[in-house]
């Protein structure tokens, strides 16, 4: 990494500490010592593995990053709390610093050791069959479009035929469209619609967009077909991550350059996170604001710290029967009905929290599972599957062009960041649904090729 950049980065975390600052019973020089360590670990490997300009690996430390480092500390300054009927003890805040950088470390050697001793050659051919054909037919584009403007047509009826909530997540304006749909949908049909139905423009639009030889105007009507029916603005921020991160991938060359996307996904997180926020309760007198806001990292965006550290604290274990609840989570409730809820809502209820909708982060749910225990077998699972895929991928010098594989690999940077967030029964569910409409447009359209 760039001795210029290192510098940079380092003292933009440093001084971004003392924004929300104030004298504060929860701080000490030991916590802010600790905070400054985890972030300098992030930073670094960040930015190192130039030749990586993005992967899994740096996902993990973008969320390290700001999820460990930044915003605790933040956090203690400002005496947050958010659902629990106190703020962290300071001692608290120590004890989950020494554990956060003891999983810092360990996942970078054992991701380390299996990068260099993994054996990918068979698990490599079949990732490396997603070919799209060297030219697209006039078939195959007509039967694009027409799975794109099915999965319009069913989101826009999804809203009762209102154009807004295409363009809207939330607020006054979709307020009563949104309970109409409430009343009138199944959560699963909900959960079908907006994480398979929903994906398939935006697939179809990458599918051709990375195609060799493409028709313009073909191109331009799967363009608007996705934007419209995935728009930012409408749809929750992970979504809108999962989305667009391939977009900006693969269609702009630039940003694959070196560190050009780490440092644009540390802008986006600065300001394009609490901008796509506002549409969550937008109404006609809030103002519409683009800024860098420091403040965020004291709000509920970032209880997942928090959570996890009252969860160890409170010593609260499931032996295993939340991790059972996420393999398990294609049951619907009304066949099993004592089918585990996700983790946050889990460990609100076991620790009073006022409001059940709270992040688990990864390392909560290995926690919640098996103690300590699960902390380390959830850390080796996920170095693993992470040195892997990301093995797989840049093993050989990728030619975006034609390569299918790089539009699961982008998805996948997006939701490792939700995933790692949590909680993980609604993540994982959320990552295979887009998964899954990757997949079917792929198969699908190359079955039509053949």
């Amino acid at each position: 990494m760039s001795r210029v950049l290192w510098i940079f980065i380092s003292v933009f975390c440093f001084l971004a500490m003392f924004f929300a600052g104030s004298d504060s019973i929860y701080f000490s020089n030991r916590l802010f010592f600790t905070s400054i360590i985890i972030q300098l670990i992030s930073i670094y490997n960040i930015f190192s593995r130039e030749n990586e300009p993005y992967s899994l690996e740096k996902m993990f430390y973008l969320f390290s990053l700001f999820f460990f480092g930044v915003a605790p500390l933040l956090q203690s300054y400002d005496n947050s709390k958010f659902w629990y009927n106190r703020p962290l003890r300071e001692d608290e805040y120590f004890f989950m610093n020494i554990l956060i950088i003891f999983i810092l470390v360990l996942y970078k050697i054992i991701y380390s050791f299996f990068r260099k001793t993994l054996n990918t050659p068979r698990i490599e051919k079949k990732f490396n069959n997603f070919k799209i054909a060297d030219k697209i037919t006039q078939l195959n584009a007509v039967l694009l479009i027409i799975i794109s403007l099915l999965s319009f047509f069913t989101v826009f009826a999804s809203n009762n035929f209102n154009i807004v909530p295409m363009f809207l997540r939330g607020g006054e304006l979709v307020a009563d469209v949104m309970r109409n749909v409430e009343e009138d949908e199944s959560p699963t049909i909900w959960l079908i619609i907006n994480n398979f139905v929903r994906p398939l423009s935006m697939m179809c639009f990458l599918y051709y967009a990375i195609s060799k030889q493409k028709n313009i105007f073909v191109l331009t009507i799967l363009g608007v077909l996705a934007l419209t029916t995935c728009f930012p603005a409408a749809i929750p921020r992970f979504a809108a991550a999962a989305m667009y991160i391939p977009v900006i991938l693969l269609l702009i060359s630039f940003i694959r350059r070196k560190n050009v996307f780490s440092l644009i996904f540390i802008g986006g997180l600065l300001f394009l996170f609490p901008f796509l926020n506002i549409f969550r309760s937008f109404d006609n007198s809030e103002k519409i604001k683009f800024e860098l806001n420091f403040k965020m990292f004291t709000e509920a965006h970032f209880d997942s710290y928090q959570n996890f550290a009252l969860l160890v604290s409170n010593d609260i274990i499931s032996y295993g029967r939340q991790l059972l609840g996420v393999f398990l989570f294609w049951i619907p409730r009304s066949v099993w009905n004592d089918k585990p809820v996700g983790t946050g809502a889990y460990s609100a209820e076991k620790m009073n929290f006022f409001f059940s909708n709270v992040a688990a982060n990864y390392f909560e749910e290995g926690y919640v599972n098996f103690g300590y225990l699960g902390i380390i077998l959830f850390l080796i699972f996920l170095a693993y599957q992470t040195a892997l895929v990301d093995k797989i991928y840049w093993r050989t010098k990728r030619t975006i062009t034609g390569d299918f594989f790089s539009v699961l690999y982008t998805i996948s940077l997006g939701f490792l960041f939700f995933i790692l967030r949590g909680d993980m029964l609604s993540s994982v569910a959320y990552m295979l649904g887009f998964l899954f409409a990757a997949i079917f447009v792929y198969k699908i359209t190359t079955f039509r090729i053949k």
